[in-house]
């Protein structure tokens, strides 16, 4: 009976591996390769306007606001931040974690649905940029396929810097730079340790964690983030203490910071016609007054600036 019962039980984990293979080479066949999407990433970027002196007049966009960060401007508590809440063996794994598939593959199996993926940050960046989000087999198999091809085509930063700049951070900030810049007025150096837990708890559930609608929140996930980087000794328990009681101040929504719209306005429905692609394009448009002095110019003042000066505007890409 219970030699039976053994190779019963062979007999079905055998049809389930060689059903599972079968399974995993019919999509590998039925899979578009084409991740160019990703290798050669080039994101839809914000344009800002500066005054002659320098100064951020407004950013224009279409669709999402998006300011792109290298890899190298990233301070390295954040990348840490960012791997200890996400994927802890990024640098060691290839592309897909097996031992994290596996707990997902058994709590999924226990809940009877998909509740855990155990996706790595390369499965979450071919998952946002090429796949949908629909929770299936399927999805998951294709999702470790382009992983796979995509790390060896990739380096690791050039992942995480594709990664920092796609997601989304909620309010209609894309990429990490954005968000710092958004929620905290502040570059990416000059955030504080809680900040910087609290921007990487945020792609998650941007919506749930908006630090905007839900502070307290926002930072409970921070502070998981900040207990995570103690329990496996990233951070010190003294350097945990102090930024778990850190109140980051959150500003106002102002996705533009539009300081002058009507001559912001002007300057865009005139400039666009030299570039079709201001929206989109990630310019720097440094303009010939002084905002302080000359504020919110109309389109028949704007007119006489441009005939009064040869250049109204700088141009930089």
């Amino acid at each position: 009976m219970l030699q039976r019962l053994t190779s019963f039980i062979l007999g079905f984990v055998s049809l389930v591996v060689i059903s599972f293979i079968l399974l995993v080479l019919y999509v590998y066949n039925e899979t578009s390769f084409n991740i160019e999407q990703v290798t050669d990433y080039k994101p839809n970027l914000s344009t800002t306007i500066y005054d002659i002196n320098g100064k951020r007049v407004a950013y224009v966009f279409r669709d999402e606001h998006r300011v792109y960060t290298k890899y190298s401007e990233v301070p390295a508590f954040l990348i840490e931040a960012l791997l200890a809440i996400e994927d802890t063996s990024f640098f060691e794994h290839n592309g897909i974690n097996g031992d994290a598939i596996m707990r997902a593959i058994f709590k999924d199996i226990k809940a009877g649905k998909f509740i855990e993926g155990g996706s790595t940050i390369s499965q979450q960046l071919i998952k946002y940029n090429l796949l949908t989000h629909e929770k299936s087999l399927i999805r998951k198999i294709k999702e470790a396929i382009l992983a796979l091809k995509m790390e060896n085509i990739l380096s690791k930063e050039d992942i995480l810097e594709r990664y920092l700049n796609s997601i989304s951070y909620g309010n209609n900030y894309f990429g990490i730079k954005t968000a710092a810049d958004g929620y905290f007025h502040k570059s990416l150096g000059d955030l504080t340790h809680k900040e910087m837990a609290l921007l990487v708890g945020l792609p998650n559930a941007p919506s749930f964690y908006n630090p905007r609608k839900h502070y307290t929140r926002a930072l409970n996930r921070a502070n998981s983030v900040l207990y995570r980087m103690m329990n496996i000794g990233w951070i010190s328990r003294e350097d945990y203490l102090t930024s778990i009681k850190e109140t980051p101040f959150i500003h106002k929504p102002s996705l533009a910071k539009n300081l002058a719209p009507r001559t912001v306005n002007s300057v865009v429905k005139r400039v666009k016609k030299l570039l079709p692609d201001i929206y989109v394009g990630g310019y720097s448009i440094y303009l010939n007054i002084d905002i302080d002095k000359k504020y919110n110019f109309s389109d028949k003042m704007i007119d006489k600036v441009f005939n009064r000066y040869d250049k109204l505007v700088y141009i930089s890409k």
